[in-house]
């Protein structure tokens, strides 16, 4: 986990660089002046609905626990210590498609010894509907902008492959031996088929449905959020229709480009398309307002994914464990897909850990 603790610090250190760069780059005086006066109440109110939200997905993480029959294994494990979890994980949230977050599950078999195949597909349930929320939001006014069809249509595609194939033991299984032919890969894809049992459960339609509810409620409190954060400079009047639109296609792009956080094709993709679609708003006010949009989601998550993380190791021997962990855990023994997995009978399991 050390390895990638210190990537991430790596990158939440490229993403303030960067915009100090672009804010600098653009023109700082313009930024301060379009800032003077701004209600920031508004900005506060921003936070409160990405609190929402990460609550949201608290419920998500939570569920999918339940699915996958965690405290059967883990009976010990309270409801708090599974939030201070889940809220670590949001350190995460800057490596490429938020792929770093399985650092909830290293975190869980510190705690609780629940293996870290076990809960690992939850990062790739979590995307998955994430995606498919931002599409169905950003459909509420792609009428209006057809030129974002592309990026809804391909995002779609993605979703139904990576749905189909992992919600397939068969398919899932096939894949892993091909790649297992070639010599590169044949460690990643050892460690890899213990996933399949997991993996499978949560791409079922039942949690997949439920899993994409609370995600469209959540991305819809962060679409408010930035509705607010537009309509607080002055001369400006944005729908709430259109800035649902800008911050799920802005998201989508950050996505899709798979850079770490999106950075920088989130905020450019928000700053053009904001400046076209929303009257009154200049260049300097489209980038004020992405800016404060980022900092009130991503940047905010970062901080409370950085608390949660320091207080989930205050206990020394939870704390030895995880960062003796190893960023990609060998096969723990579970989750194979002859039924003996995950939901099946548990052997080679550890004892749970000290509490943290």
């Amino acid at each position: 986990m050390s390895t990638l603790l210190r990537r991430t610090l790596y990158s939440i250190a490229a993403g303030i660089t960067l915009y100090v760069v672009v804010v600098l780059w653009f023109d700082v005086d313009a930024l301060q002046q379009t800032l003077v006066g701004y209600p920031w109440a508004l900005f506060v109110a921003a936070l409160a609905l990405s609190a929402g939200n990460y609550l949201l997905r608290f419920a998500k993480w939570e569920l999918s626990l339940h699915w996958l029959r965690v405290r059967d294994q883990a009976p010990d494990l309270t409801v708090g210590r599974s939030l201070l979890i889940y809220l670590a994980g949001l350190l995460m949230s800057v490596t490429p498609g938020k792929v770093g977050e399985v650092l909830r599950s290293t975190l869980l078999k510190a705690s609780d010894g629940i293996p870290f195949t076990r809960t690992a597909p939850v990062v790739v349930a979590d995307r998955l509907t994430d995606l498919i929320a931002l599409v169905l939001l950003a459909a509420i006014g792609v009428a209006e902008r057809p030129e974002y069809v592309p990026i809804l249509v391909i995002t779609l595609i993605l979703v139904s492959v990576g749905v189909g194939v992992l919600g397939s033991p068969r398919l899932l299984g096939k894949l892993l031996d091909r790649l297992d032919r070639i010599p590169r890969l044949r460690g990643i894809v050892a460690k890899a088929r213990p996933l399949i049992d997991s993996s499978v459960t949560l791409m079922q339609r039942g949690p997949m449905f439920w899993l994409s509810v609370l995600s469209v409620i959540g991305w819809g409190l962060e679409c408010v959020g930035f509705w607010l954060i537009v309509n607080g400079f002055t001369g400006v009047d944005a729908s709430l229709r259109t800035c649902t639109l800008l911050w799920s296609a802005g998201t989508l792009v950050g996505a899709l480009s798979f850079l770490p956080g999106g950075l920088g094709a989130t905020e450019g993709s928000l700053v053009v398309a904001t400046t076209r679609m929303v009257a009154g708003a200049t260049q300097p006010v489209a980038m004020a307002a992405a800016l404060l949009g980022r900092t009130a989601t991503l940047w905010f998550g970062e901080l409370v994914g950085g608390v949660a993380l320091a207080l989930f190791l205050r206990n020394p021997a939870v704390r030895g464990r995880a960062l003796d962990g190893d960023d990609e855990p060998a096969d723990d023994g579970v989750g194979r897909a002859d039924g003996n997995g995950p939901l099946g009978p548990q052997d080679g399991t550890a004892e749970p850990a000290d509490r943290a």
